[in-house]
């Protein structure tokens, strides 16, 4: 596994050299052009000319030019209202799940640069969630490197924009170090490492029948340096037979070094375990059904663990969404029923989510959702949470 992971290392790191080379002349080119900072505006008539969406009329866009170079700003915020009732205890409160503020920089035609921001976080530390530079030899081939979501789940790599669960499904969170595993830490799903991506083999309508990723990660979350000697391996393949289909599997291979103690006493704090992740899952649109669902499983050291989701949108009028959503997650996959009603803590859950979104503009939308979370132990929790999504 080591020798396998310092070849690719040594692969992936070289391929910089390489696109410099292939660079050539085009780069050489544009460090003659002079630097300046220019603001392009659509006109008033090309305006007046777009199509209103719902009624509303499109805010003049602002490009960004600096010399050859490109900048694109966007980003989105999600604040929402929870009413949570466990056991005989009832909470509810008002708060910001995320302000995400991004940033790409066009450098050339194949080089660039991407930031992103969650400022309305708590933790210092998490506020910075990516930066990498990307240089894409073909659409076949791209080489990324720095920090960014790790190839691992379909639902980890799709922008909370774009998901059914406000909450993000439970067994995601735990296999894919979103939040929720002590031994993994709450990382939001990113890593630091170096990796292949790519899109290959263009159908007659236009999208591409295969997408890839290969890297090689830290594995010990965002914003820190290595805390072990082992590096994490990261796949994911992605088989579209049709744009409306696709067909999914990914995979974490490597040794996590525990930030906390493991609940079932098998992994101490600050040593290193063996981690391993699997995926299979399938995505399918067919108007007015959206279905994704996925079955990961995996192992903490000699702790099994798996997990299931299907969450399926159902369109009902013009922007107007049915979302069900189930959720199941095992912590430990060798413990009998007995044995799991008799742990102190929960250690097996299933999350029935039903709700309601509205898309009002664009990527902007008015979630409500009635979530019920029957645990194996203790009591289980009901909750009613409502989001408001504004994206740009």
């Amino acid at each position: 596994m080591d020798i396998f992971v310092k070849l690719l290392v040594a692969v992936l790191s070289v391929m910089p050299v390489m696109a410099l080379a292939a660079e050539g002349e085009t780069v050489h080119e544009e460090k003659k052009l002079a630097v300046k900072v220019s603001t392009l505006n659509t006109s008033d008539s090309a305006i007046m000319a777009t199509k209103p969406h719902q009624g509303e009329q499109p805010v003049q866009p602002l490009n960004i030019h600096i010399g050859p170079s490109k900048l694109t700003l966007f980003g989105y915020a999600q604040g929402k209202y929870d009413m949570t009732k466990t056991g005989g205890a009832t909470d509810n409160s008002f708060s910001i799940a995320r302000i995400i503020l991004m940033a790409n920089a066009e450098l050339t035609r194949r080089l660039s640069f991407f930031v992103m921001l969650d400022v309305g976080t708590t933790q210092a530390s998490k506020i910075l969630h990516e930066y990498y530079a990307q240089y894409a030899f073909l659409p076949e081939l791209k080489l990324r490197v720095g920090q960014f979501k790790t190839p691992y789940s379909m639902e980890n790599i799709i922008s909370p924009t774009l998901l059914g669960n406000i909450n993000i499904n439970e067994g995601t969170r735990y296999m894919a170090g979103i939040a929720g595993d002590p031994l993994y830490g709450n990382y939001a799903g990113r890593d630091l490492g170096i990796m292949l991506t790519g899109d290959a083999i263009k159908a007659a309508d236009g999208h591409r029948y295969l997408n890839y990723s290969l890297g090689v990660f830290n594995g010990a979350g965002i914003n820190t340096r290595d805390n072990n000697k082992h590096k994490d391996v990261a796949a994911m393949i992605n088989v579209l037979p049709t744009k409306n289909i696709t067909l999914s599997a990914s995979m974490i291979l490597g040794n996590g070094n525990a930030r906390d103690v493991d609940a079932f006493a098998a992994i101490e704090k600050g040593k290193d375990y063996t981690r391993n992740r699997w995926a299979v899952g399938a995505e399918i649109s067919w108007r007015p059904l959206k279905l994704r669902t996925e079955y990961m499983w995996g192992k903490n050291g000699p702790i099994g663990n798996r997990a299931f989701y299907a969450e399926l949108w159902c369109r009902l009028l013009r922007g107007l969404d049915l979302v069900l959503d189930y959720d199941y997650l095992n912590k430990n996959t060798a413990l009998s029923k007995d044995t799991r009603d008799a742990f102190p803590a929960w250690t097996c859950t299933s999350n029935y989510l039903v709700g309601l979104q509205y898309w009002f503009y664009k990527k902007c939308r008015l979630s409500t959702q009635y979530v019920y979370s029957n645990r194996n132990t203790g009591p289980d929790t009901k909750a009613w949470i409502t989001q408001l999504q504004i994206a740009f």
